[in-house]
């Protein structure tokens, strides 16, 4: 059966979007949701050796790294599917057109806008280098732009089967131009290969042009070997400044280590070295004086100023010292003659006051120094923050974790995997706490459950809050033991799903559909032979969903946990538009008899 008729079982296609080197976009209608989206269709190669085969995989990895990514710069995923021949993407419907469609109509864009569009790219970029994933193939033709403006990444690890090595030369034109110097010599690339591409996107929305062109063979020379023009000597006048030319520079730097080690970082640099020229771009930046013809300088008029207020008038209070006043006398002109005669005519002067008796100055006592306190005693050590410590534990992935405090202790339980159980050791040695104030009650794994864990991060129920889950079998499960579960249902009425995921990858759908469950009862599943511990034995994860709406429009057979988390990331974020939504996640242990 072909990819189309399988599609249609939900999709209406109308018409096609694009085309490129064995793939093809749709746009098409969902009947269950109501809502238009892009279904990008993609031809698989016969699976002939085994880099073919590890091709695929890496395909399939993207995808569902991609439906794991929920951005407002990054196009979401809704679903997944793949047959014998084809594999299809069921994606958001971006209506905008492309950066590339904008960038070949010739129009050059003011400085601000590029700003602006560059943020957006790096912000997406940033979330998804902080989740472990890595475009590879960040160019305009995949950058869309809705109708208000808004940059959206498109093709997150989706587009590296169709420049695979399987392709042909041909399909590779234009892409070279993107790729940093490590990917074309094919060596392993990290998030920088894509900061290096996100500074020939901004190259290009400065200057107009590609940093290099020509090609297959020209630009990998280019590439390696040669330095671009820098753009702001396009355009006149130029769009850019030598203070955003070494912005672009560094983000280009031909070895890693000297680019930009994060989109943030790359970021920040470009919007500290556009704030100028936006300055001077601003109705409220005064020019600087120009000469005159005859050499004289003409300086603007100076800015109106407003009248300095007045001062208001101080009083002094003079304290008075011991209850009297100091009188200062003055004397003007004339001089005091002691003896000596006096000019003839002239009367004898009066008889001179006595002089006054000298003030005896008023005497201050010292007041005694009050005696010295006693140090005081060192205050307690504070007690755990709970909030901080679960705000701080967010930022870790792949756990599930919630933080309760009593007292002067502190207590972290959940799930997490090992490496973030011990990244999460690390930073709770926090400066003074006392050793002990911090409990960490994990159940830990290395089982690939850490995707799932992210997306039912948002909405995973923790403590007794429903839908708790609790096994009436024994954990471990014992081989040929069979499982029995209760799940306890939430204050509304909930359909329940529950998903088992074994630690080698498959998933198994033990409940699905049905109608909804009474509020806060308690439903029991398995009768302990239905559902037996078989090998290979592990730790594997039950995932209960309980949701107003049904979760997923069609019964979900066994399937390999990449598709599952694919499906999931639609279905939850479906959900959550239709109603309440609930998760539990739990670790159950199979053994050998």
């Amino acid at each position: 059966m072909s990819a189309q008729a399988e599609i249609a079982g939900r999709y209406v296609l109308h018409g096609t979007l694009g085309t490129g080197a064995g793939t093809i976009v749709y746009d098409a209608f969902d009947r269950l949701i109501e809502r238009r989206v892009a279904v990008k269709v993609v031809n698989l190669p016969p699976v002939e050796d085994a880099e073919t085969a590890d091709a695929i995989a890496r395909f399939r990895r993207g995808a569902r790294a991609a439906g794991g990514l929920n951005h407002p710069n990054i196009v979401a995923v809704f679903d997944y599917g793949e047959n014998a021949e084809q594999a299809w993407i069921i994606m958001e419907l971006v209506e905008g057109g492309s950066l590339k469609g904008l960038l070949d109509t010739g129009e050059r864009l003011p400085l601000p806008r590029v700003v602006q569009l560059m943020t957006q790219l790096l912000d997406g970029l940033g979330y998804s280098h902080a989740r472990g994933v890595v475009h590879r193939d960040v160019k305009p033709a995949n950058l869309m732009l809705t109708p208000s403006g808004t940059l959206k990444i498109a093709d997150f690890g989706i587009a590296r089967l169709e420049n695979s090595s399987m392709t042909h030369v041909g399909t590779m034109m234009g892409t070279p131009a993107y790729m940093a110097p490590e990917q074309l010599r094919g060596e392993p690339v990290d998030q920088r290969a894509d900061l290096w591409a996100a500074g020939v996107v901004l190259y290009q929305l400065l200057s107009g042009e590609k940093p290099f062109a020509g090609g297959i063979t020209s630009i990998m020379q280019k590439v390696l070997n040669t330095d671009p023009v820098p753009p702001s000597r396009f355009g006149v006048p130029p769009t850019g400044t030598p203070e955003i030319d070494a912005v672009v520079s560094r983000a280009m730097a031909k070895a890693p280590e000297d680019r930009f080690a994060s989109a943030a970082e790359f970021s920040a640099a470009l919007q500290r070295a556009a704030a100028p020229a936006a300055q001077a771009a601003s109705p409220f930046h005064r020019p600087p004086p120009e000469p005159a013809d005859d050499g004289t300088v003409i300086r603007p008029p100076p800015p109106r100023m407003m009248p300095p207020e007045r001062p208001r008038p101080r009083r002094l209070l003079l304290p008075a010292l011991g209850g009297g006043v100091v009188v200062l006398a003055l004397l003007v002109g004339g001089s005091l003659m002691l003896g000596g005669d006096r000019p003839p005519g002239t009367a004898p002067p009066a008889a001179a006051a006595p002089p006054p008796p000298p003030v005896q100055p008023t005497q201050i006592a010292t007041p005694t120094p009050p005696p010295m306190p006693a140090p005081p005693s060192p205050a307690p050590l504070p007690a755990p923050d709970a909030h901080a410590i679960a705000a701080s534990l967010r930022q870790l992935p792949c756990n599930l974790v919630q933080v309760t405090s009593a007292g002067r202790t502190a207590t972290v339980a959940g799930l997490a995997s090992a490496a973030s159980a011990d990244a999460m050791r690390r930073s709770l040695a926090l400066p003074g706490l006392p050793s002990g104030a911090v409990t960490l009650a994990l159940d830990s794994f290395e089982a690939p459950y850490c995707g799932t864990l992210d997306l039912l991060r948002p909405v995973a129920a923790l403590g007794d809050a429903p839908p708790n889950l609790v096994f009436t079998s024994s954990n471990p499960l014992r081989e040929g033991q069979g499982l029995r579960f209760t799940v306890s249902t939430p204050a509304w009425p909930a359909r329940l799903h529950v998903a088992y995921v074994t630690e080698s990858g498959d998933v198994g759908h033990l409940v699905q559909g049905g109608p909804p469950q009474p509020p806060n009862g308690a439903v029991p599943f398995g009768d302990g032979t239905r559902w037996s511990a078989t090998a290979p034995f592990g730790t594997d994860m039950l995932v209960v969903i309980a949701s107003e709406a049904p979760l997923f429009a069609q019964r979900r057979r066994g399937e390999r946990l990449e598709e599952f988390e694919i499906a999931l990331a639609g279905a939850l974020r479906d959900a959550q538009e239709s109603g309440r939504l609930a998760a539990r996640v739990a670790l159950l242990r199979t053994v050998a008899r």
